[in-house]
């Protein structure tokens, strides 16, 4: 009579072990199915589809108020700064940094000062995605609407350059349309 309670006993165990697998199994999918919509809703908010896009470039519109500036008024050749942005035809956005009488150098980043020499930091809609080291750049999708997508010149020493007192800038305006 022992025998056929303690396989009883085995079985319940087993169906709560296969029951709490079954549950753990079940938990760990949801939650990976949730982050993963998550993921997913959050790359495809402003996807591209059907947009057009209208650039007009500020030059060097915006007033410097950084602690660290340099001045390039001395200098043999004053760096310039145009952007443009275009649609990427497999997703998101190519920003084409264009400078005259300078030279992105990614080897002297946080280095001395060279004239002519540096790096760029490239912002969308007031958010620093991060530096520039060269004429293109990617980015992602845009949200719906007016987005500024504004590229600034700095020194190897992370300062901002600046002519005649305002920060060398350019900005590009990408309407993004459903």
């Amino acid at each position: 009579m022992n025998e056929g309670r303690s396989e009883t006993a085995q079985t319940d165990k087993e169906q709560l072990r296969s029951q709490f697998g079954s549950l753990l199994v079940t938990f760990i999918g949801g939650a990976l199915l949730g982050a993963s919509a998550m993921w997913t809703g959050l790359e495809l908010q402003g996807k591209p589809q059907g947009m057009s896009m209208s650039a007009q470039q500020g030059g060097m519109a915006h007033e410097t108020k950084a602690a660290n500036i340099v001045a390039v008024d001395d200098w043999a050749a004053r760096p310039t700064l145009d952007t443009a942005v275009y649609r990427d035809p497999g997703a998101g956005w190519n920003l084409n940094v264009i400078t005259t009488n300078f030279t992105f150098d990614a080897k002297s980043a946080g280095l001395e000062n060279v004239e002519g020499h540096g790096h760029a930091h490239v912002y969308v809609n007031g958010v620093k995605l991060g530096r520039v080291y060269g004429a293109w750049h990617h980015i992602g999708a845009l949200p719906l609407g007016e987005n500024e997508v504004t590229v600034s010149l700095y020194a190897n020493d992370h300062s901002a350059l600046a002519s005649d007192g305002v920060k060398i800038t350019s900005t590009s305006t990408v309407i993004v349309e459903q």
